[in-house]
């Protein structure tokens, strides 16, 4: 299926639906950030932080599994029935729990109006039965994935602004949220039941439960890690400190979601070199894949860094302007998450270390509750405290896990290379020219235009010059266009 797609193909794909799902929130979180009422929204957040272990609980891991394992037999129609059938009955039951679970767990602890909040959630849980798309994903077709996504997220952006309209509307906000989840999953389910009949005459669940707890934890290590740093700030500080927690991270996780593309469409590739044993072709695109995609991250990561003040006043209309410095650490962060996804999906994951990346994610989730263990005792738990040691967690998985996968896979891990760190290095004079940029005082707008036109001429200076295989890539692509 779609052998004809090529890796670059995919993921331009990729980035033009990730920069739209960028678009739309960066027009909908300042409207819904300044709009909603301050106590109101950190009530939003704190339910939707623990509504998302019972969303991630119920998901199972099947996604990103579904993805590695239907690449791998994407020729064998056959073989691809079975394993989505098993997959998708295994999702049914895990999610149909999961939701009577929940719903014990908020008639119980939901009290005045987080329990309508609650409630709203439920439609999340139920569209979780019909979240098929690993299936479009592991036949890279991104083409449908793209289009559908737009469309469902166009309608998301509409009932944004019609119906959410006062400061109070946290209900039809969280309405209008979970159905725009329903709808993207039941027309992903109903375009791939055209296509894929179900087969539960051979339905397996016993051998999927293991590897599944396995892409339980790998794929939302990130989530999970700070799931909890959001939990613990709800009953520690307040429901104000998560949105201060959530608004930074949630703002960089959505500009990190471009360069995550290149990860995303590599894998069900690397996972098929694997699988036919080309370890050659395995290696160099793992090193490309992360050359590239550190050299969209670099300028990015240090673009926000110095510009965080600046985006928080424009992005919460001066309501959370003070969280800036969460900002800052959440964008440094983002190298360290670069590195870890990298590791866990194209490295650890696609070459069977589940058990072994299970072990490691999992002292490093107990590290990270140690460390918030000992600031909340002393007194200083906070937005920003969480954020650091939920990246330090992470840092201490990265530096053993590459490790050991180097030892034991018998490759080399070009993690720290020249030719990336070059990509850091030329990123960090961000920091001196914004300084003087701000030295001259002409306020937010002039900071934000002047800073961006003079940090990108020079990163593109320094791509031209040097003959970066990025600009390559992109000449070629816009030779082919033009032919």
């Amino acid at each position: 299926m779609n052998d004809k797609n090529s890796l670059g193909r995919n993921a331009v794909y990729k980035v033009i639906l990730n920069i739209f799902n960028l678009l739309i929130p960066l027009f909908v979180g300042p409207y819904i950030a300044g709009l909603l009422d301050k106590n109101l929204y950190g009530i939003y957040n704190r339910v939707y932080a623990e509504f998302q272990i019972f969303f991630i609980c119920g998901a199972f891991g099947i996604y990103n599994y579904g993805v590695r394992e239907i690449s791998r037999v994407r020729h064998n129609e056959e073989k691809l029935r079975k394993i989505f059938s098993s997959l998708f009955v295994i999702g049914v039951i895990s999610n149909l729990v999961v939701t009577v679970v929940y719903i014990i767990y908020f008639v119980v602890r939901g009290t005045g109006i987080d329990k309508y909040v609650y409630a709203t959630m439920i439609i999340q849980m139920v569209s979780n039965i019909f979240y098929i798309e690993f299936v479009n994903e592991a036949v890279e077709n991104y083409s449908f994935i793209t289009k559908k996504t737009i469309i469902v997220r166009s309608i998301y952006f509409a009932a944004i602004f019609l119906f959410v309209r006062k400061p109070t509307d946290v209900i039809i906000y969280s309405v209008v949220v979970s159905m725009t989840v329903l709808l993207n999953n039941v027309i992903s389910f109903c375009y791939l039941k055209r296509n894929i009949k179900f087969d539960f005459y051979n339905i397996k669940i016993k051998p999927y439960i293991f590897p599944l707890v396995v892409s339980l934890i790998l794929v939302n290590v990130e989530l999970l890690y700070s799931q909890l740093d959001k939990i613990l700030l709800g009953a520690f500080v307040n429901d104000i400190a998560v949105t201060e927690y959530t608004l930074p991270t949630t703002l960089v996780g959505m500009i990190g979601t471009i360069p995550l593309s290149l990860i995303n469409v590599a894998i069900p590739r690397l996972s098929s070199y694997v699988g036919k044993e080309e370890k050659e072709a395995y290696i160099e695109t793992l090193h490309n894949t992360t050359r590239v995609y550190m050299a969209i991250l670099a300028p990015m990561v240090f673009g926000i860094f110095v510009l965080a003040k600046e985006i928080m006043w424009l992005y919460s209309g001066d309501v959370y302007t003070y969280v800036y410095p969460v900002l800052a650490i959440a964008a440094l962060s983002r190298i360290v998450y670069g590195y870890d996804s990298i590791l866990s999906n194209l490295v650890m994951y696609v070459n069977g270390l589940e058990k072994e990346l299970t072990i490691f994610l999992f002292g490093g989730g107990v590290i990270n509750v140690i460390l918030n263990g000992i600031l909340i005792i002393s007194g200083n738990f906070s937005a920003k405290n969480a954020l650091i040691t939920t990246m330090l967690s992470i840092i201490l998985f990265v530096i053993v896990g590459a490790r050991y996968s180097e030892k034991r896979l018998k490759i080399k891990l070009k993690f720290f290379s020249w030719e990336i760190l070059r990509y850091f290095v030329v990123s960090f004079l961000f920091i001196p020219i914004t300084y003087a940029v701000k030295a001259l005082n002409y306020g937010y707008w002039f900071n934000i235009l002047v800073s961006i036109t003079l940090c990108v001429t020079v990163y593109g200076i320094f791509m031209l010059i040097t003959k970066d295989p990025l600009v390559q890539i992109i000449a070629n692509k816009i030779m082919r266009k033009s032919e």
